[in-house]
């Protein structure tokens, strides 16, 4: 009796009908920091005709300021928001976008307690898990809510906040990249309809709907989200009769980064830089993340052509760039000399040269490399002054928090 008792245990594990049960839940620590680069791919359609369509990206930058005894996360977080932008010579580069920032606080399970003043992130309490042990094929339900920020589009006093209640699945285990990670689908549908009220005070938006579809890729061993797809449909329609509707994809993937905005490192690539007989490079901590200034980098003549002297410099200083995965961005400098509007445009095509010369060299993929300029509305010396000018002439590479 035993022994056919055994046999059918073996049977059940082989066929594997007694599936392991696993705890999802979110494992955080003090000082932990990541970002998400989210792409979005929107076609845009007005009364039924296309209008355009728009590669939309997203950086979401978080770093966890404390941890309480039960596991809940104090969170502050930076967000960026760009369209994919063209340059005409270097090819494509994401110009850095707007940003808003927010504190918010996220429990084990992914509850968020977070001020409907704040209006990112824009999908909230996804994912959140149960308080149990969930096997493949199993699924829970849980609320959510959707932000939509279109106050300036139809004279809101308030942006939009949706309530859902989004259905999970867990449906199988996989490996990518060597990571063990738990499959999770998501869906849920959300719908608005304006007050009278509302559109007595002006209010434009009449009503919208729409709905999510996602696949979470969900690391447990690090409790936290690796990346995710999504399918999405947003209908708007207003008091004039028109629909607007948004439809697409999108894709996030995390990259965990160590913050090097600190004295050390100041010091530490500061003193590299020096025993590789590198000129004309400071390193210095700022708001973004410790930045690397390349003073009087050498264009050739009112251009964005990289002289080859400079060229040998970035290979050098992209080889140190390998050793680190945080996200970059590359700002551009001038001195005063021209209009303002060439001005601006000179920074940012200068920019645009050095990120996709490391891009080109590997340092970092199209999608985690940004460009700004900022024309001569920053210089650190003065403009009167050759010397002045050539320090105004700069490239900043930042290693961003």
């Amino acid at each position: 009796m035993k022994k056919t008792v055994f046999i059918i245990t073996l049977f059940l594990f082989a066929a594997g009908l007694w599936a392991q049960s696993v705890k999802f839940e979110f494992k955080q620590k003090k000082g932990n920091s990541g970002s998400y680069i989210s792409t979005v791919e929107e076609d845009v359609y007005i009364n039924n005709s296309p209008s355009h369509h728009a590669e939309i990206i997203n950086r979401i930058s978080s770093s966890m300021t404390n941890v309480a005894a039960d596991g809940e996360a104090f969170i502050y977080a930076t967000y960026m928001t760009t369209e994919n932008s063209i340059s005409q010579r270097t090819g494509r580069s994401l110009s850095w976008g707007e940003e808003t920032t927010s504190v918010f606080s996220r429990k084990k399970n992914g509850e968020l307690t977070i001020s409907d003043d704040i209006y990112m992130p824009t999908v909230r309490n996804v994912p959140v898990f149960p308080d149990k042990k969930v096997k493949v094929g199993e699924t829970w339900t849980a609320k959510g809510k959707e932000v939509q920020d279109v106050r300036k589009a139809f004279n809101m006093e308030k942006a939009l906040i949706f309530p859902f209640e989004a259905t999970y699945t867990y449906k199988e285990d996989t490996t990518i990249d060597g990571k063990k990670l738990n499959v999770i689908e998501v869906a849920y549908e959300f719908s608005y309809e304006a007050t009278d009220e509302q559109l007595n005070a002006g209010q434009t938006l009449t009503g919208s709907t729409g709905w999510s579809k996602q696949t979470l890729y969900w690391d447990n061993n690090r409790g936290l989200l690796d990346h995710y797809d999504e399918e999405f449909l947003i209908k708007i329609g207003d008091l004039y009769g028109n629909l607007y509707v948004f439809t697409g994809t999108a894709h996030a993937e995390l990259t965990e980064f160590t913050s090097l905005n600190d004295d050390n490192t100041v010091k530490q690539l500061q003193d590299t830089f020096d025993k590789l007989k590198l000129s004309d490079i400071s390193v210095k901590k700022g708001e973004k993340g410790l930045t690397i200034s390349l003073d009087n980098i050498q264009f050739e003549a009112d251009s964005d052509v990289l002289m080859e002297s400079e060229k040998t410099k970035l290979k050098k200083i992209g080889e140190l760039l390998k050793q680190y995965s945080n996200d970059l961005l590359i700002t551009g400098h001038c001195a005063e000399r021209g209009t303002a509007s060439a001005r601006q445009k000179l920074s940012e095509e200068r920019a645009e040269a050095v990120a996709s010369y490391l891009i080109n060299l590997g340092v970092r993929d199209q999608y985690h490399i940004f460009t700004l300029g900022k024309g001569s509305r920053e210089p650190v010396a003065s403009n009167n002054t050759e010397e002045g000018r050539a320090k105004n002439r700069r490239v900043e590479i930042t290693i961003m928090d």
